[in-house]
């Protein structure tokens, strides 16, 4: 005679761990990629108050890559190309003349919350859109030819003007100086997320 100890039902027990699986493993999935969805919105968020420029102009240049499976990983990047100042807060500032004339005396820019003056800047409206309402400029040499009889007015020719755009700080330099913050806030968020989501697996 013997104690015998064993599975009954083997088949159907392999069956539902099997299952169990899979379902862990789209939890993991769903929690990474929720992870990547709310640490870019305060990766969004805390950049936006850092440079003082609106959410939705960072958006389109902070990009999510999401995980596709379990195992993978989501990545938060952002582009080198620096923003053009004019997305900044901005000013054209005049100087009075004689017999209530005017001529431009620079541009004041809001950048990370600090106020600019810079001396020979200008707008030109022309060669901006809408959301940035012009371009600032600043000149690198003499005035040509076509801009002196009044070929390149209004920013029509600018390729023969002696000017060059001012850019601000790009969102890749912004993300780089708090990269390790960030890192360690994903993965405090992504521990959050799989146990949530384990939960509504009932795992």
């Amino acid at each position: 005679m013997s104690v015998r100890v064993g599975l009954k039902g083997g088949q159907a027990a392999i069956k539902r761990l099997a299952v169990a699986e899979d379902k862990a493993k789209r939890a993991v999935l769903m929690a990474t990629n929720d992870t990547g969805e709310t640490l870019r919105a305060q990766i969004l968020r805390e950049m936006g108050s850092t440079v003082n420029i609106k959410r939705q102009t960072l958006r389109e240049r902070v990009i999510l890559t999401r995980a596709a499976s379990w195992s993978g990983k989501v990545r938060i990047w952002a582009r080198r190309k620096g923003l053009v100042l004019s997305h900044f807060p901005h000013k054209q500032l005049y100087q009075k003349q004689k017999k209530g004339k005017r001529r431009r005396a620079g541009v004041q820019v809001n950048v990370s919350g600090h106020t600019r003056l810079l001396p020979g800047a200008f707008i030109v409206e022309s060669a901006g859109s809408g959301s940035t309402n012009g371009l600032i400029f600043i000149r690198t040499g003499k005035r040509s030819k076509a801009e002196r009889i009044g070929m390149a007015s209004g920013g029509l020719d600018l390729a023969r003007s002696k000017i060059r755009a001012l850019y601000g700080p790009s969102p890749s330099q912004i993300l780089d100086s708090k990269l390790p913050d960030y890192q360690s806030a994903g993965q405090r968020i992504l521990r959050e997320e799989i146990v949530r989501q384990l939960k509504r697996a009932k795992l």
